[in-house]
């Protein structure tokens, strides 16, 4: 079987909330409350084109500190500390090891992940084990991004992926729901236990 792991709250902690009362200091949000900035900031058109490879980071932090009335420095600096700082999970990280070590059969095991480009490459510096999997794709690198269906196409294309053979592990449900409108096994992950509950309803564990 084909194994698709996602990497946020799969096999890194996506808490943007936690991430801005950590990394943006607090003399810096111009009054904004960080539920509402993190709204404003993360979950925005401009940060998923950043995810998707068609905004640079520079250029998202000026728009960001335009529209919300901040310092493109700090945004700037924001965005670039972020991906040194995401947390690992460990025991899904020791799953992966397992699966690619063969201990569960002849498993394929690959990444999907929505990752603007300079974070892809300080995730692969700080973590040499994300080398070791079969194949992967990283969002702004193809330029597409999930949920849409172009990246799913692309994947099975880049990996050699038969959609019957494929499970996918993530942890959104919209880009799970669009991994089984490809025909994809697929999984939601809400903890990290259910990355192994999951495997084992498909037979690998």
């Amino acid at each position: 079987m084909n194994i698709v792991f996602d990497f946020g709250n799969v096999l890194f902690t996506w808490d943007p909330v936690a991430l801005v009362n950590a990394e943006f200091p607090a003399s810096e949000r111009a009054g904004w409350e960080v539920k509402a900035l993190v709204d404003a900031l993360v979950f925005h058109d401009d940060w998923q084109a950043f995810d998707a490879g068609t905004l640079e980071a520079d250029v998202l932090a000026e728009r960001c500190a335009t529209r919300l009335n901040l310092r493109a420095s700090a945004v700037a600096k924001f965005i670039e500390r972020v991906p040194h700082v995401l947390p690992v999970i460990e025991p899904t990280v020791a799953i992966v090891q397992s699966l690619l070590a063969g201990d569960r059969g002849a498993q394929r095991v690959y990444y999907l992940s929505n990752m603007p480009a300079p974070w892809a490459d300080v995730i692969e510096a700080r973590c040499p084990w994300v080398s070791q999997f079969h194949g992967g794709v990283f969002s702004a690198r193809v330029r597409l991004a999930k949920p849409y269906p172009a990246i799913y196409a692309a994947t099975e294309a880049a990996l050699s992926l038969v959609p019957a053979e494929t499970l996918f592990l993530d942890d959104s449900p919209p880009n799970v729901e669009a991994a089984r409108a490809r025909a994809w096994h697929a999984e939601i992950i809400t903890q990290p236990s259910d990355v192994r509950d999951a495997l084992r309803r498909h037979g690998v564990m």
